[in-house]
């Protein structure tokens, strides 16, 4: 499904216009049916506005669904307490993994 499509199905769901659309993200009735249309791509700003009037997650735009798929164990991959670690020190961080070990 192209995301004007799902776009514009999200948004008839929730029994909205596209006018009803433009008003609660600030984007022109114009840019919205041109989205919806196909005629143009949407910016990930347009994506947040729309994702927000529609009260849907980005994940449910780009793929339907509001259940996010689980992420893979990803050994040896850095927190955010070591990247923030590494940025204050100037030092490369060993992984939480490591550390611990």
């Amino acid at each position: 499904m192209i995301i004007g499509d799902r776009l514009q199905a999200i948004r008839e769901s929730k029994t909205m216009t596209q006018r009803d659309l433009a008003a609660l993200t600030g984007l022109s009735q114009l840019y919205v049916s041109r989205v919806e249309s196909g005629e143009t791509r949407p910016t990930i700003d347009a994506l947040e506005r729309w994702a927000s009037a529609l009260q849907v997650s980005m994940h449910h735009i780009f793929f339907g669904e509001d259940q996010q798929p689980a992420l893979p164990n990803l050994p040896n991959r850095l927190t955010s307490a070591d990247i923030v670690a590494r940025n204050s020190c100037d030092q490369p961080a060993e992984p939480a993994e490591k550390r611990h070990a």
